[in-house]
């Protein structure tokens, strides 16, 4: 009998994440990150560089993400601070994550929760992983002139279209809303843009999700040139 591991986390949270769990073990793949491997491998080799102090995650959708990074961060005596727009998915993740001491689970416009942390981090070395967006309504914009002023900051924005490799998939909600470079023109340094140097093949699944990597600091950057997995944009 197969189990419908995200349909039960909707019904039970807890029970949910250990299905998960368990089949990420048989698989081999994780439960968090969209399930890939390689972009598991790409976040392991920025966090052997960088010390991050802060954890930051826009879209915590059901939490499973949200519960990997709070692991990271424990290990680190470092915070996850995530939030999510959608009533009925917050209530999910308080159930997958919201017992966990070192995460702060906020419900509400990605946008005015970063600015809300502007104070509290930007000064800090964070980590922020950004997914809140979805038909409806898009803020990767907004997001990225917040983040663009946290000068120690690592930035992986989920979904995102790899401009030499359309194997992997990435949103498109109509001809002005679409997760790519284009779109983010002038949020931010585009100097310093990273996307995956491997195949979309090479994560083993039938549509690998786009993704990019964005530091706003020159150091920072240098690190990301000395991994392989990741390919600055020029």
């Amino acid at each position: 009998m197969m189990i419908d591991a995200e349909k039960l986390t909707r019904s039970y949270p807890r029970l949910g994440v250990f299905a998960h769990r368990a089949r990420a073990f048989v698989t081999g793949k994780p439960y968090f990150f969209n399930r890939q491997r390689m972009r598991l491998r790409v976040f392991r080799d920025i966090s052997a560089r960088i010390l991050f102090e802060n954890y930051v995650e826009t879209g915590t959708y059901l939490g499973l993400t949200t519960r990997f990074l709070a692991g990271e961060a424990k290990r680190r005596q470092a915070s996850v601070y995530s939030c999510e727009i959608n009533d009925d998915y917050y209530r999910i993740a308080k159930g997958t994550v919201g017992a966990i001491e070192n995460v702060s689970l906020h419900c509400g416009n990605s946008v005015d929760f970063l600015r809300s942390l502007s104070a509290k981090v930007s000064e800090e070395v964070n980590f922020v992983y950004l997914d809140a967006h979805g038909r409806s309504y898009l803020p990767l914009r907004d997001e990225l002139l917040v983040l663009r002023n946290w000068p120690k900051t690592v930035i992986m924005i989920d979904d995102f279209k790899v401009p030499h490799d359309e194997g992997f998939g990435w949103d498109k909600y109509d001809e002005e809303r679409e997760i790519c470079m284009r779109y983010i023109a002038g949020s931010i340094d585009s100097t310093a843009i990273y996307f995956p140097a491997y195949e979309a093949a090479a994560e083993g699944a039938a549509i690998a999700r786009g993704y990019c990597v964005i530091s706003t600091s020159g150091r920072y950057a240098d690190m990301l040139d000395e991994i392989s997995l990741l390919r600055r944009f020029k």
